[in-house]
């Protein structure tokens, strides 16, 4: 993973991060867990974020994760 560069916007800490397609996917793989095995203290305990917030992280990582696959296929098909 590689930070390529970070900012500000009002109260939130943006990142661009350049990260393997692995990495990404365990991510997903991790989040997913949490929300669905973990309570709502569990979650806000480890991560900070309530239930509803890291539901929506993982949705936006398991979207991001198709889209590479995507872009992937379209690569090898092309």
């Amino acid at each position: 993973m590689k930070v390529k560069k970070t900012k500000s916007i009002a109260s939130v800490e943006l990142a661009e991060v350049e990260l393997s397609l692995d990495e990404l996917q365990i991510f997903e793989i991790a989040l997913n867990y949490a929300t669905k095995n973990l309570d709502e203290n569990e979650i806000e305990r480890i991560f900070g974020a309530s239930k509803d917030e890291l539901e929506g992280i993982s949705e936006d990582v398991e979207k991001a994760s198709i889209k590479c696959k995507e872009q992937n296929l379209e690569t090898v098909l092309a």
